[in-house]
């Protein structure tokens, strides 16, 4: 098979198994890690495929997939260590978004894809895709954040 048509297979593969359009500008890296870690249960400080909390997710994916070493930093302080504000209307694939959950404080973190969909590890569904215009992450949303360049 030709690469040309093993990426739009790809493509048309991500997209119907994670419900969010996967355009020719898209990092089929990140996909192939997206695919390889869906349905993991979530696991406050866990780093395994056995379970993993929302922050280790995205410093798993960092590092995967942008060759990027955030540490083992909470959501709180991905925010205010490595990340400047974006408007929501601004967001690109692969910057961040995060969430006061029941807190004063930011509680959880996920990855932005497009088409206002985001990948994180959810206590309820482990690994998993939501949208950002779901009642309850609309309720949630904090702020969303860009990696400062000089971490990325």
């Amino acid at each position: 098979m030709q690469a040309a048509e093993q990426d739009s297979l790809s493509r048309k593969y991500f997209t119907h198994l994670l419900g969010v359009p996967v355009n020719y500008n898209a990092n089929l890296k990140l996909y192939d890690f997206i695919q390889e870690w869906m349905g993991t249960p979530y696991r406050y400080g866990g780093d395994s495929k056995r379970g993993i909390d929302c922050s280790r997710f995205v410093n798993r994916v960092y590092e995967f997939v942008y060759n990027s070493v955030l540490g083992g930093k909470n959501s709180r302080d991905i925010y205010s260590e490595y990340t400047e504000t974006v408007s929501t209307d601004e967001l690109q694939e692969g910057d961040l978004v995060f969430f006061k959950i029941g807190r004063r404080y930011i509680s959880h973190i996920g990855i932005y894809l497009g088409d206002n969909k985001f990948v994180h590890a959810s206590r309820s569904e482990g690994v998993t895709i939501s949208d950002l215009d779901e009642p309850y992450w609309k309720r949630y949303f904090y702020k969303a954040g860009r990696l400062i360049s000089q971490y990325f």
